[in-house]
């Protein structure tokens, strides 16, 4: 166990309390090995530390035994002499949790089980060996029956002493007051330049730098972009008619789709557009039947007699065929084209969008108080596969890649330690921090090198006073209304004259005093607040 907590009792005093610290400090209590820290939480009725001399006899006696003390108050004076004698101070143990100092998990020891163990005396054991014991024999005076004056003097003492007595309760009993009282309260702000380390491992206040972790995710995502540049591209399909000729005296079945040529240059393909028969007998000629150019382009618009062959042999020996009329639609019209420098546009774009989807998918996996910047993305490509290639025609030009995007984690939760260092260092004494106030938030990001993110944290809190009811209503006990008021003024910022209201009516207007014992006023602290000045 390397950190300890334990809680002090009102009425230890420093002897007690360095035998509580002595018997916890014990190598043979500690359940995990050598404690390295101790955190004392004292109560404010404790007076023993209110000492300087006290805290540092304390302080030199923990450190001694090679162990790192820390003070837990509410009281300011404790604080100071904490400080004064080189011990870390805080105002609540959850401020002390906060900044580090201990954990969560921290045992915090009970004053009942830091109490050394108690050895018992001897007792010695009386004679009773038959000693017989004198009783005491009385008499019974009878008297006169005349009272003594000095008995009628004490009757009258009492008489008077009763009296005074009734008036005591009249003024202690009977008025009550209730002070209310609202501090001000002081807004703290800072702004520190931070760095998040994925090599580093612990916290370090002085260069402002926590540790940090890297996260990645691999992904792929497909997409596309229109294409830009433009080109007369062959887009219309010549067609025309052709006739065919029976060589054989049997019917002869010409299916669709059958691919002819031209025989002349370089060849020209076309399909017939449906199936058609040629009669029998050797001559005979079918109807003339529409034929489409295979590729588009004015290439296939070709004079009659030009179409002559059939890319099938079989079909040439049982058929001839001719066109009659010369071929007419294929044309060039400007068409979108794939350029190499498409690829890149391409690439920018796929790099973008993977970008994004890596960024969300590493938020959703992201733990509380943890954020990534995404500043920090690296996008690390592994493959890419194109749809188009340059130079073909498309209105658009697509493609796949596979990625990996990586960035810097930074844990809220550890730049939050530094801000709330910075801010307890401007609390001014007398005053605490508010933890109930706090604000932090993430600034801009000012550099990034080799993952380590440089940026600012800004955070805001309140210091509030430290007011103790109890002394309060000490110092203003008997007081006239007006003086307690002022010396409440004098003593605390405030942002309006107290309030003091008295009951019952009757002593307000025949006294105007405040009650005479403590317990009698009651002392209300409403919520601070800071005061705006005029045309803010």
């Amino acid at each position: 166990m390397e950190q300890i907590v334990i809680k002090l009792e009102g009425t230890d005093d420093i002897t007690s309390i360095r035998s509580r610290v002595d018997f916890a400090l014990t190598p043979s209590l500690a359940e995990n090995g050598r404690v390295k820290r101790l955190l004392l939480v004292v109560p404010r009725k404790n007076k023993a530390l209110q000492s300087l001399v006290n805290m540092k006899l304390l302080a030199r006696a923990v450190q001694s035994r090679a162990v790192e003390l820390a003070m837990v108050s509410d009281d300011p004076t404790v604080r100071d002499f904490a400080r004064e004698a080189g011990v870390k101070a805080f105002g609540n143990l959850q401020l002390a949790k906060w900044s580090g100092w201990v954990t969560a998990e921290t045992p915090v020891a009970t004053p009942e089980t830091t109490l050394p163990p108690v050895v018992p005396m001897p007792v010695e054991v009386e004679n009773r060996a038959g000693k017989r014991t004198k009783r005491k024999k009385y008499r019974v005076i009878q008297g006169s029956g005349r009272i003594n004056i000095w008995q009628q003097l004490g009757a009258l003492i009492l008489v008077v002493v009763l009296a005074l007595a009734l008036v005591v309760s009249v003024f202690a009993l009977v008025p009550r007051a209730t002070v209310t009282l609202i501090p001000v309260a002081k807004p703290l702000e800072t702004n520190l330049v931070v760095k998040a380390d994925p090599t580093v491992k612990s916290v370090d206040f002085k260069t402002l730098t926590f540790p940090a972790r890297t996260a990645q995710v691999e992904l792929a995502l497909s997409g596309e972009i229109e294409t830009t540049q433009t080109e007369l591209a062959p887009v219309g399909r010549a067609e025309g008619t052709v006739t065919f000729i029976n060589r054989t005296e049997q019917a002869q079945l010409i299916p669709v789709s059958t691919t002819l040529s031209t025989s002349a240059g370089q060849p020209l393909q076309f399909l017939t557009a449906y199936t058609v028969t040629i009669p029998p007998g050797v001559g005979a000629t079918s109807t003339p039947t529409l034929v489409i150019a295979a590729e588009p382009g004015p290439d296939s618009n070709v004079r009659a007699g030009q179409v002559n062959s059939f890319e099938d042999p079989a079909l040439g020996l049982r058929a001839r065929v001719i066109n009659e009329q010369a071929f007419s639609g294929g044309s060039m019209e400007p068409a979108k084209i794939v350029v190499q420098d498409d690829k890149a546009r391409l690439e920018a774009y796929l790099r973008q969008q993977i970008q994004q989807e890596g960024l969300r998918q590493l938020q959703e996996s992201l733990a509380e108080q943890e954020f990534i910047s995404p500043e920090t993305l690296q996008v690390i490509v592994l493959d890419i596969k194109y749809r188009e290639f340059a130079g073909d025609f498309s209105d658009t030009f697509g493609g796949e890649m596979q990625a990996v995007v990586r960035g810097t984690v930074v844990g809220g939760y550890n730049a939050n330690r530094l801000a709330l260092a910075a801010l307890e260092a401007q609390v001014p004494p007398g005053y605490e921090l508010d933890t109930r106030g706090l604000h932090f938030g993430a600034g801009e990001v000012l550099d990034i090198t080799d993952q380590t993110v440089t940026f600012r944290i800004i955070a805001s809190g309140l210091a509030v006073p430290v007011i103790d009811k109890h002394e309060v209503a000490g110092d203003i006990v008997w007081l006239p209304i007006g003086d307690a008021q002022n010396l409440l003024n004098q003593q605390y910022d405030l942002a309006t004259v107290p309030g003091v209201e008295l009951q019952p009516d009757w002593f307000v207007e025949w006294l105007g005093r405040l009650p005479y014992l403590s317990y009698r006023i009651e002392v209300v602290i409403k919520e601070a607040v800071v005061l705006v000045a005029d045309g803010d």
